[in-house]
Parts: structure tokens; C-alpha cells; sequence
């Protein structure tokens, strides 16, 4: 959750990276794996 429009803009794509997209590929690559396993 962000404060201020600062902390959102920062989030999504500055310095730090595009944390929901790197979360989103995660996602995919563990659900993937899964049915890999079955």
C-alpha cells in the first residue's frame, strides 16, 4: 500500500523495478512447475 502518488510512481517502475510484474511472472513459472508434478 502507498501514501502518496510519489510512493506509487516509485513502485512501479523507478529504481526499485516493476515489483507486480516480477510477482506476476513468478506466479506463472510456480504454477507451471505445478502441473509439471502432476
Amino acid at each position: 500500500t502507498t501514501e502518496t502518488i510519489e510512493q506509487a510512481i516509485e513502485r512501479s517502475g523507478t529504481k526499485a523495478g516493476n515489483k507486480g510484474a516480477d510477482v506476476a511472472v513468478a506466479a506463472i513459472e510456480m504454477a507451471d512447475l505445478i502441473t509439471k508434478f502432476q
